[in-house]
C-alpha cells in the first residue's frame, strides 16, 4: 500500500499501509514476548539484540548509501544537511521528531522532498519496541487479565489523546497538533495496542484449544478486505490523520489477523500463498528501499513515471539487502556483547557521516558554502516576526510590523503571502528613499482576501487580511500605496478560484481610491513535485544554479498569464514585474552580483529583496509623485 502510494499510482489511502503495519507489529511482538515468557527464555537484553539483528544493518547500508546519493546528486544548500540531519536522527531513534520539526505536514511539498521521510515509521515503532516490553513485564506480574486491563487502558488513553491532537487547532511548541497526532508515537501507540491486545486474546483462545468454523474465517477476512476497499474509496490525503478515519485500516488489519488466527478458508489461504509470503519476507527491506529511490529519481529526471519506475527498481537492492544483510545478521550466532557493540558502532558510523556531510558537504564544491551562508539571510518580514507563521495574526502587529521614517510624507501598506514578505526588505529601503514609512505584515499561504480561510500556517488567514483591509479603507490615516503579491504556480495548479480571488481585494482598495501595486511573482526554479529546496540544484556531480528560462516557463508561464490577465482588469492598479532581474531571456539565475539571492526555489531572501529596491523606488515614486 505504501510503495504504490509513493508511487502516485491510483490508491488514495496508501498511505495507511503504515497503520496496517503498527497493528501487525503490535500483534507480533506480544505474541513474541508472550511465548518468551512462557517458555522461561524471555530476557530484556535478549530481546533488544533480537530488535538490533532484525532492523539495524539493512537502516544503517541504506542509511549510508542515502547519504552518498545525498552528497552527489542533492545540493549542499539546504537539501543535504536535511537528509543527514534526518539520518542521524533515525539512527537515534527519533526520525518522527526530527521530521516534525523540519518538514512537518507529511503531505506537504516540502516533506516529499526529504528521501528519509519513511524513517518516521521506523522510529514510532523503534520507541514502541524500547517501552512496551517493560510495560507487558510489569503489568504481567499482575496476571493475564490485569495485564489486559493495563493495555487496553493505555490503548484507550493513546486514542483518545490522537483523536484530540488530531482535531486541534492549536499549537504545541510552534508545530500543529495534528502534525505532532501523525508523528508521535503516543498518540500511534493505540494502533500498536488494538494488534497487542488481539495477541493476549489469540494466545488465551489457543491455551482453551477453542475452535471456530471455517465460514468464520471467512467472513472476518472478507470483512477486512472490504474495509481496505472502503478505505481507498473514501480516504485520501487532505482526510484529517490518523483522526477517526484511522480506525478503518486498524479494524481492517485486526480482522484479517483474526481471520488468520482462526485457521481456515480462502482468505488464509490467499494471504500464505507464495507471492503474499515472499512479499511478506522482503516488506522490511521494501520499505527501506523505496522512497529514497523514488526521491532521487525525480530529483534527476522529473517526469509523471519516474516515481512508478524508482519503485519497481527498488525491488533490486530490497532482495540484496534481504539476501545479504538482513538474513545473515538476523540469524548469526554473536553473543550480545558483540551485538550490543556493533550496533554502537554501526550508529557511531552514521552519525559521523551525517555530522561530515553536514559541515563539509558544501565545501567540496565551488561557491557552495558562500551560497549556503546567503541563504540564510532573512528579509524585514522573517526576521522580526512580521510573516505571521506558525501562530495566529494578533491585531498588536498592525503597530509592530510598521518601520517609521522621520516627518514621513505617508505609508505604505505590503500585503499578501510570504512572496509578499520576499519584498518587504526592498520596499522598506524603497519607502525610506521615498520619505513614507511602511507597513509590511503579511501571512504564511494566506490569500489576500476577507474570506480566507485557514492555512496550515496561519489560523486566521481571513482575519488578518479584514484587518490590513480596513486599515486601509476605514480608517482616518490611509495608506498612500498598498503593495501586493502572492505565490502564483500553486495556486494556479491547485485552487480553482485563483487567480479570480484577487479581484475583491483589489477592487476593495482602488475604489476607496487607494492605488495599488500588484507585484508579479518571481521566476520559480523547480515546482512543488521535483523534490528540489533550493533554487541552485545537483550535488558533487551535477551542482547547478542557472536554468533555461524556457523550462521555467514550460511551468510558469500559465499560471503568470493567468495573474496578468485578472490584475490587468482591475482599474486603478499598476502591475510590477520582477522577471527581468533574474531572467535574461534565455537564462534565469538565481544569483544578483554572484550572490544567492533566494532562500528556497522560490522565495526571495535578503539579497534578492534588496536587489530590488531600485525598482520599486521607481514604481512607487511615479504613483506617491502623482499623489503628493
Amino acid at each position: 500500500m505504501v510503495v504504490v502510494y509513493h508511487a502516485n499510482l491510483p490508491l488514495p489511502a496508501g498511505f495507511a499501509g503504515v497503520d496496517v503495519f503498527f497493528v501487525i507489529s503490535g500483534f507480533v511482538i506480544t505474541g513474541q514476548l508472550g511465548r518468551l515468557r512462557e517458555t522461561g527464555t524471555f530476557s530484556f537484553a535478549g530481546f533488544y539484540a533480537r530488535r538490533i539483528r532484525r532492523l539495524l544493518p539493512a537502516m544503517v547500508v541504506m542509511l549510508l548509501v542515502v547519504l552518498l546519493l545525498a552528497f552527489l546528486f542533492q545540493s549542499p544548500i539546504g537539501a543535504q544537511s536535511s537528509t543527514a540531519g534526518t539520518a542521524r536522527a533515525a539512527i537515534l531513534l527519533v526520525g518522527n521528531f526530527n521530521i516534525l520539526s523540519t518538514s512537518g505536514d507529511y503531505f506537504a511539498a516540502g516533506a516529499v522532498m526529504n528521501p528519509l521521510l519513511h524513517v518516521w515509521s521506523l522510529s514510532v515503532e523503534e520507541q514502541f519496541y524500547l517501552v512496551f516490553p517493560l510495560l507487558i513485564a510489569l503489568a504481567g506480574k499482575f496476571g493475564g487479565r490485569a495485564q489486559a486491563i493495563a493495555l487496553g487502558l493505555l490503548t484507550a488513553v493513546s486514542f483518545a489523546a490522537s483523536m484530540w491532537l488530531s482535531f486541534g487547532l492549536f499549537r504545541i511548541h510552534s508545530y500543529p497538533s495534528a502534525d505532532v497526532a501523525f508523528y508521535s508515537s503516543p498518540t500511534r501507540a493505540w494502533e500498536f495496542g488494538a494488534g497487542a491486545l488481539l495477541a493476549l486474546w489469540v494466545a488465551s483462545r489457543a491455551r482453551r484449544e477453542t475452535t471456530s468454523p471455517t465460514w468464520l474465517a471467512t467472513v472476518l477476512g472478507a470483512a477486512g478486505l472490504t474495509l481496505l476497499v472502503v478505505l481507498n474509496l473514501t480516504v485520501d490525503s487532505t482526510t484529517i490523520w490518523p483522526g477517526a478515519a484511522a480506525l478503518i485500516p486498524v479494524a481492517a488489519t485486526t480482522l484479517l489477523i483474526l481471520a488468520g488466527s482462526l485457521g481456515g478458508g480462502p482468505i488464509q489461504r490467499l494471504f500464505s500463498s507464495k507471492p503474499f509470503v515472499v512479499t511478506g519476507d522482503l516488506s522490511y527491506s521494501i520499505y527501506l528501499w523505496h522512497w529514497p529511490l523514488i526521491v532521487m529519481a525525480t530529483l534527476l529526471w522529473p517526469g509523471t513515471w519516474t516515481p512508478v519506475f524508482a519503485a519497481v527498481f527498488s525491488l533490486v537492492p530490497a532482495y540484496l539487502s534481504y539476501r545479504f544483510v538482513e538474513q545473515p545478521l538476523r540469524h548469526g550466532t554473536l553473543r550480545l556483547p558483540r551485538v550490543y557493540l556493533g550496533g554502537v558502532v554501526a550508529a557511531a558510523m552514521v552519525v559521523l557521516l551525517a555530522v561530515t556531510l553536514q559541515v563539509a558537504g558544501p565545501w567540496a564544491i565551488p561557491n557552495a558554502a558562500a551560497y549556503a551562508g546567503q541563504r540564510g539571510e532573512l528579509t524585514y518580514g522573517r526576521e522580526n516576526g512580521c510573516l505571521v507563521r506558525n501562530r495566529a495574526f494578533d491585531e498588536s502587529d498592525l503597530a509592530k510590523c510598521t518601520v517609521t521614517v522621520p516627518d514621513a510624507k505617508g505609508w505604505v501598506m505590503l500585503a499578501g503571502d510570504s512572496h509578499a514578505e520576499a519584498l518587504s526588505t526592498g520596499l522598506i529601503e524603497a519607502g525610506k528613499e521615498l520619505g513614507y514609512s511602511t507597513m509590511a505584515l503579511t501571512g504564511a499561504s494566506c490569500p489576500f482576501m476577507r474570506t480566507a480561510a485557514a492555512s496550515r500556517e496561519v489560523s486566521n488567514c481571513g482575519p488578518l487580511a479584514s484587518a490590513l483591509l480596513d486599515r486601509a479603507t476605514k480608517s482616518d490615516d490611509p495608506p498612500s500605496l498598498v503593495v501586493i503579491g502572492e505565490w502564483a504556480l500553486p495556486r494556479y495548479d491547485t485552487d480553482g478560484q485563483w487567480p479570480a480571488q484577487l479581484k475583491p481585494a483589489l477592487k476593495e482598495l482602488t475604489d476607496a481610491g487607494i492605488p495599488v501595486i500588484y507585484a508579479m511573482d518571481v521566476p520559480n526554479y523547480a515546482t512543488q513535485d521535483m523534490n528540489r529546496q533550493t533554487a541552485c540544484s545537483g550535488g558533487f556531480l551535477n551542482f547547478v544554479c542557472d536554468k533555461s528560462e524556457k523550462d521555467i516557463l514550460d511551468y510558469q508561464a500559465d499560471s503568470r498569464q493567468a495573474e496578468y490577465d485578472v490584475v490587468s482588469s482591475v482599474p486603478g492598479v499598476t502591475i510590477y514585474d520582477p522577471w527581468d532581474r533574474f531572467c535574461s531571456g534565455s537564462t534565469c539565475s538565481p544569483l544578483i552580483d554572484g550572490r544567492l539571492a533566494y532562500w528556497d526555489f522560490n522565495h526571495l531572501n535578503r539579497i534578492g529583496s534588496q536587489a530590488l529596491t531600485s525598482d520599486l523606488k521607481e514604481a512607487a515614486g511615479q504613483i506617491l509623485s502623482r499623489r503628493d
